[in-house]
């Protein structure tokens, strides 16, 4: 879904997109409208992506779960907001498929480590 930053309504808009490829899903899902010259987007994006552990190099799904509260706005901008992340775009479209697939890149780049414990690395990791 992509959206046109000139021509947002004030009026609170309700989305829902879907990820998937091969296993990983991902559901992103909220709500967006304007506010003065920004797209404010709140939404959540849940799902289960293959990662590769940090700790033994082994693929697994790990659970994705996170808050999205950003503003968005065409051009630069020098300001700073304390509750949501600013998104400077260079054209006057947001694609939130585009958005929800890079943040699911950045997921996959993040740390992560296999709950699963063998008795040793239990041992080693509780002393």
């Amino acid at each position: 879904m992509k959206v046109d930053l000139r021509k947002l309504s004030k009026d609170s808009r309700d989305f829902a997109i879907e990820y998937k490829k091969g296993e990983n899903f991902a559901h992103f899902s909220g709500c967006f409208f304007s506010e003065s010259s920004f797209l404010v987007v709140d939404g959540k994006i849940n799902g289960k992506i293959e990662v590769v552990c940090d700790v033994s190099g082994e693929k697994f799904f790990d659970e994705l779960n996170e808050e999205v509260k950003i503003k968005v706005v065409e051009g630069s901008y020098k300001g700073f907001d304390e509750v949501y992340d600013i998104i400077e775009t260079d054209s006057n479209i947001f694609d939130f498929e585009s958005f929800l697939e890079g943040e699911i890149e950045s997921f996959k780049n993040d740390y992560h480590k296999k709950q699963e414990l063998s008795a040793e690395e239990f041992i080693v990791e509780n002393i």
